[in-house]
């Protein structure tokens, strides 16, 4: 019953026109719409985000129609919650509503472990489905907000809350009762041929999750399998917590050791000394263009620097899940996490990412040539000399090709979301339009509310756009489910209740969401609620709006790959709804959705000069183009080692036998770096404890660049001659992204790709794929 939320988050680094006259409003409180008379929605899209005077209408009218329809002056007081959730109008509604939730559990548990009838039988799939979304509706809003709501007790309440289900779903899923009937159903004919094809994936999901969880141990080993599962989440909190902190916050230097470096960076003509912060953006500058070769190796290591706590809560973190793979009998906590995912297990991701490092590695080295050469050249040495990792950035700078015009005039946030709709809907006759927000609805101002509307079923979901940055915020770039869709009409909430109850007496526990009715499918059903978060720069002003540079274009466009994943992959049940699938499989959306960026066809959907509204030039996407793929061979060869070092970690070397409890996590990244990485390992250094996915994609990591491979590959295949081609979008929603993940993944890349050779998933096709590296 893992609630399996898949936290989508892309590293990157960070970077308007007047709204049309008033017109007329007619306002629907039924849709509760805005419909401008003279002015297209596609345009709204842009202005709300770009146009200062076009948010400040959009959000006053959105106060007035709420003011009409909940029947209360205009003040500034809160009308709702959180997500429309009258509860969460302040920090103590997450305790109501965990508690809430824990009720209603509870109910289905004592439903289910009791049912005996066919009938009921026949409704434990379901039954535990609507457990796992009764739960998960407020883990996955609780870990969005405690990790991003600007309020600490708001922030607080929502970590409480979240941990709180999150120790009860542990329990859960060690419950012998709850696995005993769900096998009864199982190996009962009569009911399993019932099943949709979508039911029995559900259905063997939730034994493998209980299986997974050493359901056959002990009573005594269940219980600490629970407690060490809440360690790690609490251990997993406390270590992303700590990412930015550095066992050396500052060095010294001298003036005169600065050349290249901008003034504003610390030198200073009237201080003989500097000091310079080792945050990544003043160290990022530093090795960049500081020309003494001393000072960068100096920021090198001071910038990748770790404080013996930070180790020391590293390692605890992959102990305790190695202890949980011994209990239940398994290898490694690799082996576990990798049971149901598209590889399958530890040895064929091994395959992967040999084979990728093998066939790629020739790519890679003659990028370091490139600046192996550059140092030749820059320290008029005789010979071709060692490139350091201090100098990696340095002599990528002096030689790469960067264009002398800036592109992100192009890109204004409000023109790349508007762009996004227009490429939608070309591909799946899906666009956004703009949605009121109610007073307390958001978390901050800056919060914006898109529409998502199929052309042929109306609206399918909801995508709140927080992308702006502001002190304290989360500065990774995320995909957060709140809600995911699922059937609601079958539900059946009064046969919850056990007889003998009054029903009135159960109040808001026989509330449900009643769903809406989607054009083409039978039944109601939730619509799916998802955050994209970001931390671009504000617009600073009227006509002023933020502008983005290529990198986080890119990231904005694979964070829309996910939430298209997550509306269009409605399925019946929640539990393998959007991106509820393997983590393997969940980025090849968004990874593709990264190559339509480097087209101009698409590009020329959107990309206009922010205050001429001249379209771009095609010599400057080529130009920005060139610049961007150039030593992309090196960066590739970095992924591969952070994939093959998260599995190092989550190995059996984790495990206290077998590594004579001297474990030790930076001799594992020294090692790996000199065999496998392009620059020798840095005496002093402790990068790991700055790799935060070790935490969320713990054992997963690999998953990006088995993403990017097959992702190239659909690209190359299917989109590359006409990305604007419907017949083409068509044929990857309807072989990839409706599925969710009620679909086997390689059935579903193997239909999309017409290649039946990979279609069994074994490690021949492992194998195969690792060998696509053309495609990377």
């Amino acid at each position: 019953m893992q609630f399996n939320r898949y936290i989508h988050s892309t590293t990157r680094l960070l970077e308007r026109r007047r709204f049309l006259p008033r017109t007329k409003i007619s306002i629907n409180l039924l849709s509760r719409r805005f419909t401008h008379s003279d002015s297209k929605p596609d345009e709204n899209v842009r202005l709300i985000f770009d146009d200062s005077d076009t948010w400040n209408n959009y959000t006053s009218r959105s106060k007035t129609i709420a003011a009409l329809e909940y029947g209360t002056s205009l003040a500034t007081r809160k009308l709702t919650g959180l997500f429309r959730n009258p509860d969460l109008a302040t920090p103590q509604g997450f305790h109501i509503e965990a508690e809430k939730a824990l009720r209603r559990v509870k109910l289905l548990v004592h439903r289910i472990t009791k049912a005996n009838t066919e009938g009921e039988l026949r409704k434990v799939v379901k039954n535990l489905d609507r457990l796992s979304d009764a739960l998960c509706s407020v883990i996955d809003m609780a870990e969005f907000v405690r990790t991003s709501h600007p309020d600490p007790k708001f922030a607080q309440a929502a970590n409480w809350a979240y941990e709180y289900l999150c120790s009860y779903m542990n329990s859960l899923n060690t419950n012998t009762e709850l696995y005993k009937v769900l096998k009864k159903v199982l190996s009962t004919p009569s009911i399993v041929s019932q099943f949709s094809s979508e039911e029995l994936q559900v259905a063997n999901i939730f034994l493998r999750d209980f299986e997974k969880s050493g359901i056959y141990l002990s009573s005594s080993d269940r219980e600490q399998f629970v407690q060490l599962s809440d360690r790690i989440i609490a251990l997993g909190r406390q270590f992303t917590q700590n990412l930015p902190q550095k066992c050396i916050n500052h060095i010294d230097v001298d003036v005169s050791l600065l050349e290249g470096l901008h003034p504003s960076l610390g030198k200073d003509a009237k201080e003989s000394t500097a000091t310079l912060s080792t945050r990544a953006w003043e160290a990022q500058m530093v090795l960049k263009f500081v020309k003494d070769e001393k000072v960068r190796k100096e920021m090198y290591i001071a910038a990748n620097s770790a404080t013996p706590e930070q180790l020391v809560l590293l390692e605890d973190l992959l102990e305790t899940r190695a202890m949980l793979a011994k209990l239940i009998g398994m290898e490694s906590y690799s082996h576990i996490f990798l049971i149901d995912k598209m590889v399958k297990n530890a040895e064929n991701v091994q395959t992967f990412l040999r084979t990728l490092a093998d066939h790629h590695r020739p790519k890679a080295l003659a990028d370091l040539q490139l600046l192996q050469e550059a140092k030749r050249i820059h320290t008029r040495s005789e010979t071709l000399p060692t490139v350091y990792a201090w100098d990696r950035d340095f002599y990528t700078e002096k030689i790469s090709t960067q264009p002398v015009t800036s592109i992100s005039p192009y890109f204004s946030v409000g023109s790349v979301i508007q762009g996004l709709s227009r490429l939608f809907s070309r591909l799946y006759g899906i666009s956004f339009e703009p949605a009121d927000i109610i007073p307390g609805e958001v978390w901050h101002e800056d919060v914006r509310k898109l529409d998502v509307i199929d052309e042929q079923e109306g609206k399918i979901g909801i995508i709140y756009c927080d992308l702006f940055n502001r002190t304290g915020k989360f500065q990774n770039a995320a995909h957060y489910t709140v809600k995911c869709s699922r059937r609601v009409d079958d539900d059946d909430g009064v046969g919850d209740i056990p007889s003998g109850i009054d029903l009135t007496e159960m109040g808001e526990l026989l509330k449900s969401d009643h769903g809406v009715r989607i054009k083409g499918k039978t039944g109601r059903y939730q619509l799916p609620v998802i955050v994209l978060t970001c931390d671009f720069a504000k617009p600073k002003g009227r006509n002023k709006p933020s502008l983005l540079n290529w990198v986080e274009v890119e990231t904005l466009f694979h964070e829309m790959g996910h939430a298209m994943h997550s509306m269009i992959g409605r399925t019946d049940f929640h539990n393998v709804s959007g991106t509820r699938c393997p983590t393997d499989f969940v980025e090849l959306p968004s990874i593709l959705m990264e190559y339509f960026v480097y087209s101009p066809k698409v590009l020329s959907l959107f990309a206009k000069h922010h205050e001429t509204r001249e379209a771009i030039p095609l010599d400057l996407i080529k130009s920005h183009v060139k610049a961007r793929l150039q030593f992309s061979a090196m960066e590739t060869q970095s992924q591969i080692l952070m994939a093959l070092l998260d599995q190092l970690y989550h190995s059996k070397l984790a495990t206290k036998s077998e590594s004579s409890n001297s474990y030790d996590t930076t001799a594992i990244l020294y090692k790996l770096q000199d065999t496998v990485g392009l620059f020798p390992s840095v005496s002093g250094t402790a990068w790991q404890v700055q790799f935060g996915h070790l935490f969320g994609y713990g054992a997963g990591y690999y998953s990006y660049l088995i993403g990017r491979v097959l992702a190239g590959k659909i690209w190359k295949e299917i989109f590359e001659k006409d990305p604007l081609n419907r017949e083409a979008g068509q044929l990857f929603r309807e072989e990839v992204l409706k599925w969710g993940g009620s679909r086997d993944p390689w059935l579903c890349v193997g239909k999309a790709l017409r290649d039946d050779r990979i279609i069994a998933g074994d490690s021949k096709a492992v194998s195969i794929v690792g060998e696509w590296v053309d495609f990377l």
